[in-house]
């Protein structure tokens, strides 16, 4: 029934162990209800995408810098944007079960910055050029794995926009491991690619 592969020019984030992170001083800014992630994936013949609501947040802001801070994303409010319907509901039903985010157990995933520094590199000509690469911890079902992406971030009047391009994260490293190809051998003509792709779109104010 589900998600996810890498489309077109999604670049793949750098993974790795979760790093620790520094108690950072700064201006808090508290992030606006606006604010979302978008997810988009693809199995074997089709591709689903949406959104998730991030439900709190707050950043440090220091000599016009991101200086850290943690979103906190309500899996609950996930919901498919190419679906109506019965299919819709199976679809988001799926994606809350066990065998994705189980957030019945796990109703929320977190990324705490750990860094935020200039974006040093090319990207893809298709792509907005990034200003930064944000390096952060997210956690999904209870697993921490550090991540780095690129992003835009403009600071104007008091508030912090940062959008990312799309970026893929391999869902397996958080235990997801339904229908991958790689982890059970018995999916390769029936699976669903190990890759989600996400995008950050955050707004931050006093």
């Amino acid at each position: 029934m589900l998600i996810s592969c890498t489309p077109k020019n999604a670049e793949e984030a750098k993974t790795g162990e979760a790093q620790k992170v520094e108690e950072k001083s700064g201006e808090v800014l508290n992030i606006a209800s606006e604010s979302m992630m978008h997810w988009r994936g693809k199995k074997v013949g089709g591709e689903h995408y949406g959104v998730v609501a991030i439900k709190s947040g707050s950043i440090k802001v220091q000599d016009g810098n991101i200086n850290g801070g943690t979103l906190i994303i309500d899996l609950n409010s996930i919901v498919s944007e190419d679906l109506e319907g019965e299919w819709y509901d199976k679809l988001v039903g799926h994606l809350k079960s066990s065998d994705f985010f189980n957030v019945a157990e796990y109703p929320e995933a977190t990324f705490e910055i750990v860094k935020v520094e200039k974006f040093i590199g090319e990207t893809d000509e298709s792509l907005s050029a990034p200003t930064h690469e944000f390096t952060g911890n997210l956690t999904i079902k209870g697993m921490a794995k550090s991540i780095s992406f690129p992003a835009t971030i403009a600071i104007e009047d008091g508030i912090v926009k940062a959008s990312s391009n799309e970026f893929a994260i391999d869902r397996t490293l958080w235990n997801i491991n339904f229908k991958s190809k790689t982890v059970f051998a018995e999916f390769k003509d029936d699976y669903i690619n190990d890759m989600i792709n996400l995008k950050f779109e955050v707004e931050f104010s006093k």
